[in-house]
């Protein structure tokens, strides 16, 4: 038995919507039960000797492994995580025949550590905010009250008494949070599109980085809660779309609170394994955490298309406003019934239910980024994304407008559904890393003519062997003429040089693809330039770009310009 992680627990999560420490420890399902009783003993009388006797305390089983978490005061969280691997040990010592008992100098040096971090301005600060019912944003080094254009920050170590502030200059904007297992920076995108068309100053965050008004000011991965708090505090911001990843809200809980609207645009198998996440419902179950983030009046928008979502929903109290690609939906049926909002999709044209009255938008044709209706997971995405804007109460037409102006180009879309003509054949660019994702490219892929087709592919390290199969599985749905695998050495990820692309190739041999069929890259942009150099009039080259996005497309641009 070992410890896996420690961590502070800043926002709702899986456990509750309180701050505290969370340890995940490796212990064997037969030994789980009396691990945990040890475990709460140990907890109550750690926490009584130190003074913390009224904080509550969770667990979560899941195989191997335990998640122990108990509350603590948002300015003690690094004092917490001592304090709860401490316990561990006095846990572990207990099941190995020692004492109930803390040392005298371990007592003193968690009171001392406790004193140091204990911050009684920033105490002050939060319950100031809550008086004046305004969101409070902590960081290591920051603190802020307020978000978008009625922010305000102060540095942890100089923050004002809460009477020197004048809360007229203090407010909140409206905020999105967007999470899925596909379809969350699309969705971002489409919302900012959405926003702007309105005349609203998005702010937005995902995987593609951090962008204002639509321009990018960071690039890279900004799903987690910096990027989120980055535009919350930006004061140019009078709407904030967050993407949220799943590894975010386990490590940290969510990062903001008293929102507007918030979407699951779907579930799938995908990272596995992480932080007792071990199974779909576990990740049906973490996905939800989202839900707590919602404002008494806020909306939670949920794909119906989605069983494990249409399962888990019955468990909800929030007002759900459900989308589907299919109008016979019986969640869909049901909730327009009893007056409830969706949207859904009737005779190739998009429509708006409320109060049981239905409300025409556009066509699919209508909307670029569908492909005519190829890009079936994109029809899903607009939908997502019409829901969110009717839950933020923007009107019919900048919707419209909106989804008329979005198309597949790099710039609309970076790495997603990407269709560049040029040369007599035809480029498809997609982030597609899982057969879920896999899934809805081979839709696109197989209603696009072709004389040849040739997949780009690679794979991070993390992924398990399985999980490569069922992705090369997936792909082979393509009736592909041409491989290529390039090795991806950002996300070896604990893998050996060449050991992924060798899985990927029997895989693909196991799926009916000849050996003569199948080239090597070294990364990505190798595999790029490979591909190119194999293209005939009427080829279809499939670029799967997890890596080097830019440096990619680049390339492309300079090459066939």
């Amino acid at each position: 038995m070992k410890i896996l992680d420690t961590r502070r627990i800043t926002g709702p999560s899986l456990f509750t919507s309180k701050s505290g420490a969370m340890l995940d420890v490796e212990v064997p399902d037969i030994r789980q039960e009396e691990v945990l009783q040890v475990w709460e003993k140990c907890v109550q009388y750690v926490l009584n000797v130190i003074g913390w006797g009224n904080e509550e305390m969770k667990s979560r089983r899941y195989p191997g492994g335990i998640s122990l978490y108990f509350s603590a005061p948002i300015d003690a969280l690094y004092s917490a995580c001592s304090i709860n691997e401490v316990i561990w040990d006095l846990t572990f010592s207990v099941l190995n025949g020692g004492e109930l008992f803390l040392a005298p100098e371990k007592r003193t040096e968690l009171k001392n550590e406790i004193r140091d971090e204990l911050n009684p301005p920033l105490l002050e600060m939060k319950k100031a905010t809550r008086e004046h019912q305004v969101r409070f944003l902590q960081s290591d080094d920051i603190v802020s009250i307020g978000t978008g254009t009625g922010s305000k920050q102060f540095e942890v170590d100089s923050i004002p008494a809460p009477d020197e502030i004048d809360w007229n200059q203090v407010s909140d904007v409206p905020v999105v949070l967007i999470t899925g297992t596909n379809g969350k920076s699309t969705t971002v995108r489409l919302m900012e599109v959405i926003l702007t068309t309105a005349g609203i100053q998005a702010g937005a965050s995902s995987t593609d980085g951090i962008r204002i008004a639509n321009q990018t000011v960071e690039s890279g991965d900004y799903s987690g809660p910096e990027g989120a708090r980055s535009i919350l505090r930006n004061t140019d911001v009078e709407t904030a779309v967050l993407e949220i990843a799943r590894g975010g809200m386990l490590r940290r809980g969510l990062p903001v609170e008293n929102i507007q609207a918030a979407i699951i645009t779907n579930v799938a198998e995908d990272h596995l394994g992480e932080y007792g996440v071990q199974n779909l419902s576990h990740m049906v179950e973490t996905k939800f955490i989202i839900q707590h983030g919602l404002a008494y009046d806020g909306m939670l928008v949920l794909n119906a298309d989605d069983t494990e979502i249409v399962k888990f929903s019955k468990s909800v109290s929030r007002e759900i406003f459900w989308f589907s690609l299919d109008n016979s939906n019986p969640a869909i049926t049901n909730h327009i019934h009893t007056g409830g909002k969706a949207c859904t999709v009737n005779n190739s044209q998009i429509v708006y239910y409320e109060n049981g009255t239905a409300t025409k938008l556009l066509s699919i044709q209508a909307i670029p980024a569908t492909m005519n209706g190829a890009a079936v997971h994109n029809i899903s995405n607009c939908l997502a994304a019409i829901a969110l804007a009717k839950s933020l109460k923007i009107k019919k037409e900048p919707i419209i407008n909106g989804l008329r102006n979005f198309g597949c180009s790099f710039a609309d879309n970076p790495g997603r559904t990407n269709l560049i003509q040029k040369n007599g054949y035809t480029i498809l660019i997609d982030f597609a890393h899982n057969p879920h994702g896999m899934n809805a490219l081979v839709n696109v892929v197989n209603n696009i003519p072709a004389k040849r087709k040739l997949l780009l592919i690679g794979q991070a390290g993390d992924r398990s062997n399985d999980d490569i199969a069922n992705l090369v599985k997936t792909a082979s749905q393509m009736k592909l003429d041409q491989v290529i695998i390039a090795e991806i050495k950002k996300y070896l990820r604990g893998r050996e040089p060449g050991e992924v692309p060798g899985i990927i190739s029997n895989c693909f041999r196991g799926n009916g693809i000849k050996e003569c069929s199948i080239q090597y890259a070294d990364d990505i942009l190798s595999g790029i330039k490979k591909s190119i150099q194999f293209a005939e009039q009427g080829d279809l080259l499939v670029l799967l770009c997890l890596d080097q996005k830019e440096e990619a497309f680049q390339f492309i641009e300079n090459e066939l310009n």
